[in-house]
């Protein structure tokens, strides 16, 4: 089954008083390795928010069929800089499963057949 997850991020203050040049350096060094060791489990994408939403700065999502190895990544993402310093706060998760009413149809009319035969 595959999952998206949506991490809804608060940019902190200390944040929006960094240069762009910083802000770029503090993705390279923390986010974008992560991001690589985990390329064959998850997708992401970031979506700026700030002008949409007045508490939600950012916002991302993930894709995976994993979830143990979402939840190992999510766990290391909250230990960097970026989340564990002053600079994010992730403000919410959002998790929902693709078509999993179809998942779920299927299985039911599957024990009803069981059960009627």
């Amino acid at each position: 089954m595959k999952y998206t997850i949506l991490l809804m991020l608060k940019a902190k203050s200390a944040w929006w008083v960094m240069s762009k040049e910083y802000r770029q350096s503090m993705f390279q060094q923390n986010l974008f390795p992560l991001l690589a060791s985990y390329s064959e489990y998850i997708q992401f994408q970031v979506y700026n928010a700030e002008a949409f939403h007045a508490k939600v700065s950012d916002f991302v999502t993930i894709e995976t069929q994993n979830l143990e190895k979402y939840y190992q990544f999510l766990q290391k993402l909250k230990a960097t800089k970026l989340f564990a310093g002053e600079y994010f706060e992730l403000d919410d998760i959002i998790m929902g499963a693709e078509n999993g009413f179809r998942d779920f149809n299927e299985s039911a009319r599957k024990e009803q057949a069981i059960l009627l035969n």
